[in-house]
């Protein structure tokens, strides 16, 4: 259980970030975004799971994972290049990308996505301690992420939008029609979706290890 001042830490290092790598009409709607009064509260608080099995299923644990996201996509990048990998992408598109892959996870102004779950048999039985907020209506998370983005005018080029869509590679089933097939001529160019999935990977499988 993290401590108010822990959280608060923790928000004042995420908007340390933010103001590090962006800049201009983009960094002042991302500041506007996670303002107090947009989803300040909700960056904040957020677990990244609902599931203990899962990973991070605890107040705060939503930006922890972004931060080990973060930290190891730039990590990866270092690895991929030394070992011969051409980087095609720049920092701020990394950095947008790992900071904003899970981003509808943190629901709506007003209304968090993971809410506590009341149900004492699901808790004890599913280790499920938070459920989905069915006050929000019902998106895929990689949809609510994008309708956020789109929400608050805050503009993704082509690079950042797949490495933000494809994160979660083969695991969701809409992103087989870009990663599975063999059609050169439909392959992707571009080598951040593959940085920010590999990192995505690492670091659920890492956070998990807390549960064993």
């Amino acid at each position: 259980m993290k401590t108010q001042q822990e959280l608060e830490a923790n928000y004042d290092k995420f908007i340390a970030i933010i103001k590090k790598y962006f800049k201009g009409e983009r960094l002042e709607k991302l500041l506007h975004m996670y303002s107090e009064d947009e989803l300040g509260m909700n960056l904040t608080i957020s677990p990244a799971s609902g599931r203990l099995l899962y990973h991070n299923c605890y107040d705060g644990g939503y930006i922890d994972h972004i931060f080990n996201v973060t930290k190891n996509a730039l990590k990866v990048k270092e690895l991929f290049q030394a070992q011969g990998g051409k980087i095609d992408f720049t920092d701020e598109e990394l950095i947008f990308a790992a900071l904003h892959h899970d981003l509808g996870k943190l629901g709506i102004k007003g209304q968090i996505h993971y809410v506590p779950n009341t149900n004492k048999w699901e808790i004890e039985n599913r280790m499920d301690y938070y459920k989905r907020n069915d006050e929000i209506p019902f998106m895929t998370l990689t949809d609510r992420t994008f309708f956020t983005l789109n929400h608050y005018g805050i503009q993704y080029n082509e690079k950042e939008y797949f490495a933000i869509k494809l994160t979660d590679g083969m695991y969701d089933e809409d992103n087989q029609k870009y990663l599975k097939g063999h059609d050169i001529k439909k392959q992707l160019k571009g080598k951040l979706q593959f940085i920010m999935h590999w990192a995505d990977h690492m670091s659920t499988i890492i956070e998990r290890q807390d549960n064993k």
